[in-house]
C-alpha cells in the first residue's frame, strides 16, 4: 500500500518480491494476484486491486 495509485510492472514485482533479475515467462505474478483478489477483492463491493492493461497493477484504497 506504500504506492497506492502507482502503476506496479510485472517485472517489478519479480525483482521486489522474488529478487528475479530477468523477465521469466513465467504466470507467478498472474497467479498470486488471482489469489490476493480471491482474499481480498472478491468478499468485497469496492476492488482495491487494479489491472492497467499491457502494464501492470495499481492498489487504490477507497476514500
Amino acid at each position: 500500500m506504500r504506492g497506492e495509485g502507482r502503476v506496479i510492472t510485472r517485472t517489478m514485482l519479480l525483482e521486489r518480491v522474488w529478487d528475479f533479475h530477468f523477465d521469466p515467462k513465467t504466470s507467478v505474478v498472474e497467479t498470486h494476484i488471482s489469489r490476493l483478489r480471491a482474499k481480498i477483492d472478491k468478499p468485497f463491493a469496492i476492488q482495491l486491486i487494479h489491472t492497467v492493461r499491457n502494464t501492470g497493477y495499481s492498489l487504490h484504497a477507497p476514500v
